[in-house]
């Protein structure tokens, strides 16, 4: 019984000891990582070699203030603000800096010279992306290896073969357009529809096959797909940021389950549609044709022919769509700029079969209005990050050491006052030369393709499709806004999270016998 009674007190002793040794550790590590992070966070703000650089003072003395701006997405606008706020220069993290001067462009992501290393990729921009390396996370000799292969599908001569191909499905896009706005009395989501042609187009020029969204006035469930993982893509870049330890307590947070399903299926829709382009040579140069020799020849693994397949769709796509409904909404807000873009495109073309890639090349105001809508609303908005390479390197003419991030923020160039006249007004004036109020603009701000031997290699072929689009659109239609509310105040998760842009297109009145049928 004494035995028993001992044992007992000794388990209640040992329990209770046992008890308090959790409670200690925990307070323990509590007080240790406060004491960690607090010991960090003033070395960051008052010892690190990026000190003397403004910013807030979160931003300063962690990555919390940019992991805030992306989770809210608005990063964009946020960048503008800080930059307004503190300058040309801002510290936005610890170790990361960003910058709005132009001279910045050739420093940060220009060709380098001999001797010199080219600037690479933040990881944390292409965190989320896996397995083997694309056009997207190739380092400086594969990416351009990849983009020598598809030079040939996006050169002048295989545009020029291309556009009967374009032609086909803007006239396809325009057919279905004059059937749905009944004469404007019947609203239509316009967004949609440059989702559906765009897509289309570049689906074909990648896989031989479209997605068939304009035939069948839905998107692919190839393309809802896409824009669910862009937004976990944009969740990767927070946790990235975040201490290893709690990387992924947040991914398991805020990325859904359903994405890693939604990776397998489009990972299976990639490979079938992969398959038909093997199977089947088309009919005009494509994107494809260089990535399939390389394919087949053992250069190029099938993982990697499906990722820069799917990359290829991504960035060709969404991005020239986003342009497209940006640029209607800003005209449709502007009466007096759509009614001088009405008088260019009435009076330069007689019928729609005449609007052509090199007919609208002569269209002045046209082009000056895309590339005030690219200023404005700049499809990827986004800073692309990259990273001081060993040894430092100089920036703004003051020197940077290895592993520091910088960046310019597209959108916060492209709309600082410190480089435009009225950034905030949408005036293609200032692109004309023809209004001396915008003689000091620093046109060379807006780059919104990027710059250097990274930049977007399908530009030519986007400004073919938004100028061929756009002219067809203002040829056919008196349009109409249909939106209420500000359709450009709009969250960025890795692209624009947009809204149904509804417009009416009521058919062209004319004093001729032009016929508008298409």
């Amino acid at each position: 019984m004494a035995i028993a009674e001992a044992s007992f007190q000794l388990l209640n002793l040992l329990e209770s000891n046992w008890s308090f040794c959790i409670t200690f550790a925990l307070l323990a590590s509590l007080v240790l990582t406060i004491t960690y992070y607090g010991v960090v966070s003033i070395y960051n703000i008052w010892l690190h070699p990026l000190s003397k650089y403004p910013g807030p003072l979160l931003a300063a003395a962690s990555p919390l203030w940019m992991i805030s701006s992306y989770f809210q997405g608005r990063t964009p606008t946020d960048l503008l603000r800080l930059h307004n706020q503190y300058g040309p220069v801002v510290r936005t993290a610890p170790n990361e800096l960003s910058y709005i001067n132009p001279i910045q462009w050739r420093e940060i992501y220009g060709f380098k010279p001999a001797g010199q290393i080219e600037f690479a990729k933040d990881h944390k921009y292409h965190s989320g992306l896996k397995g083997d390396p694309t056009i997207l996370n190739a380092d400086r000799h594969y990416h351009g290896y990849i983009r020598k292969l598809l030079a040939n599908g996006f050169s002048e001569k295989s545009l020029r073969d291309q556009e009967p191909v374009l032609q086909e499905y803007i006239n396809t896009l325009f057919r279905r357009l004059l059937g749905e706005c009944r004469n404007g009395e019947q609203p239509i989501d316009i967004m949609s529809w440059y989702n559906y042609f765009v897509f289309d187009f570049i689906s074909f020029l990648t896989f031989g096959e479209s997605f068939d969204c304009l035939t069948t006035g839905t998107l692919h469930e190839w393309i809802d797909i896409f824009f669910s993982l862009a937004r976990s893509l944009s969740y990767h870049q927070m946790s990235s940021r975040l201490p290893f330890l709690l990387r992924k307590l947040f991914e398991n947070l805020f990325i859904p389950r359903k994405v890693k399903r939604d990776s397998l299926t489009i990972r299976a829709l990639n490979k079938e549609k992969i398959d038909h382009r093997l199977k089947n040579h088309p009919p005009v140069p494509d994107f494809m044709d260089k990535l399939v020799e390389a394919f087949n020849s053992g250069k190029m693994s099938p993982q990697q022919l499906e990722g820069n397949a799917l990359i290829l769709i991504a960035a060709g796509s969404e991005t020239t769509a986003t342009l497209l409904s940006g640029l209607t909404f800003l005209l449709l807000k502007h009466p007096r700029v759509l009614a001088k873009l009405a008088e260019e495109i009435r009076l330069t073309f007689s019928h729609p079969d005449d609007i052509t890639i090199g007919g609208v090349n002569g269209c002045k105001y046209l082009l000056a209005c895309i590339e005030e809508a690219l200023r404005v609303y700049p499809p990827s908005s986004q800073p692309h990050h990259r990273i001081i390479p060993a040894g430092g390197a100089s920036v703004n003419g003051e020197f940077l050491p290895a592993g520091t991030s910088v960046a310019i923020p597209i959108y916060a160039i492209a709309n600082s006052p410190l480089n435009w006249t009225q950034p905030e007004a949408f005036i293609p004036e200032r692109w004309t030369g023809e209004d001396a109020r915008f003689t000091d603009d620093r046109r060379e701000s807006s780059q919104p393709f990027s710059y250097g031997p990274r930049n977007c290699i399908a530009r030519n072929l986007a400004y073919a499709e938004i100028k061929l689009v756009m002219a067809r659109l203002i040829w056919h239609f008196d349009i109409e806004n249909a939106t209420e509310g500000d359709w450009l105040d709009q969250k960025v998760y890795m692209v624009w999270e947009k809204s149904p842009l509804w417009i009416k297109l009521r058919p062209a009145k004319r004093d001729d016998s032009s016929s508008v049928s298409v």
